[in-house]
């Protein structure tokens, strides 16, 4: 029995685990194999998880602040609500045929600038039409697409601006204005010291040329030189003043008046004054120093060809006063289809007219003598 237990226990101890065999594969298919498996640990362990870019967008606010600043300077161009349509992604913009585009993306370019925004892409298409995207530090935000349509007008209108208050000096703010290539309008005071030299300057480079007429203010303090008009004065002196004027400046057309709060509103000086100028065959200008003048109605009644100043485009001395007036004239000259706006020689003055001027013309606006405004 013990016998049988111990060869049992001695078959036990005898058993043995099958011997695990590697596939009988090449050289070659085993050097693959291990390849593939560092390249899984590679996968798996070394390189990071690759993480989705997230794409940038603008906050809701800045965004409406770059299509306000788009919007404002649209309605400067006359490009109205029924011009635009918004196609899936693309605003789509219709423009008159000879619509000035460049003076639009120039304006445009300035005014997004102001707010650190730009027009980051402006192609034209296939098509024929333009391309534009507008944006932030890079991040688009509105695209537009400008076509030409036949069925939208282009509005223009004309504009004259007179610059008053010449003949003190000839300095360099009025060397720059006269030679300017605009059509403007040199209005003269006669007797200053400058006056004559002024009026040749300009003659020389084009300009239209008025007398300024010294006229008896309401409140002002006022100097008579020689040429001023003044209330109860006797009709030969108001009339041979006139005329001693337009001899000193013979290339005058026409005549403006200078102050003239009190004289503008005096019937009897008025009738002297627009007799004289029908006599001459010279025009009038009611510079509107007195809301209460009544120069233009007399000028009509008495077949004198006039017009009036719609405002001063430098009343205030200030450079955002004066773009806010050029912008002002602007929609009157096209509204209205003319306007007359006076300025005066001044440094401000003169940096607005050099970069207006442009601006309005791209805008729409033709500038003109004002004798083609009179009537």
């Amino acid at each position: 029995m013990r016998r049988k237990i111990r060869q049992t226990q001695r078959k036990k101890s005898t058993l043995r685990w099958p011997k695990l065999r590697w596939p009988s594969l090449s050289r070659n298919a085993w050097i693959l194999l291990l390849l593939a498996f560092l390249l899984l640990m590679f996968n798996l362990f070394i390189i990071p998880e690759r993480k989705k870019p997230k794409v940038k967008q603008v906050s809701r606010s800045r965004a409406v602040e770059i299509n306000l600043a788009v919007n404002d300077v649209f309605a400067q161009f006359d490009i109205r609500d029924e011009q635009i349509a918004v196609l899936d992604s693309v605003v789509s913009v219709k423009i008159p045929q000879k619509f000035h585009f460049f003076g639009l993306y120039s304006i445009l370019r300035s005014r997004l600038d102001e707010i650190n925004a730009a027009i980051l892409d402006c192609r034209k298409t296939n098509a024929g039409a333009i391309l534009m995207v507008v944006g932030d530090k890079n991040i688009p935000v509105e695209s537009y697409l400008f076509v030409t349509s036949k069925r939208i007008p282009q509005r223009r209108g004309r504009a004259a601006i007179i610059i008053d208050d010449f003949g003190y000096s000839y300095n360099a703010i009025a060397r720059e204005i006269l030679t300017m290539n605009v059509p403007l309008t040199i209005s003269i005071i006669p007797g200053l010291k400058a006056s004559k030299k002024i009026a040749d300057i300009a003659r020389v480079h084009k300009k239209e040329i008025l007398v300024h007429m010294p006229m008896e203010p309401l409140y002002e303090k006022y100097d008579d030189t020689g040429f001023t008009l003044v209330v109860g004065q006797d009709p030969g002196i108001t009339s041979l003043r006139i005329r001693q004027a337009f001899v000193q400046l013979p290339l005058a057309v026409g005549m403006n008046n200078h102050q003239g709060s009190k004289a503008t509103v005096d019937p009897q000086l008025m009738q002297i004054v627009m007799r004289t100028l029908y006599n001459m065959n010279k025009f009038f200008i009611d510079s509107r120093t007195n809301s209460q003048s009544i120069a233009y109605r007399v000028a009509r009644d008495m077949r004198v060809k006039t017009n009036v100043s719609n405002f001063f485009i430098d009343a205030k001395d200030e450079t955002e006063f004066i773009h806010n007036r050029f912008e002002q004239l602007a929609q009157k000259a096209k509204s209205d289809g003319g306007v007359i706006a006076i300025g005066h020689p001044h440094r401000k003055t003169l940096k607005a007219l050099q970069e207006m001027i442009p601006r309005l013309e791209a805008m729409g606006v033709t500038f003109v003598y004002v004798s083609e405004l009179v009537k």
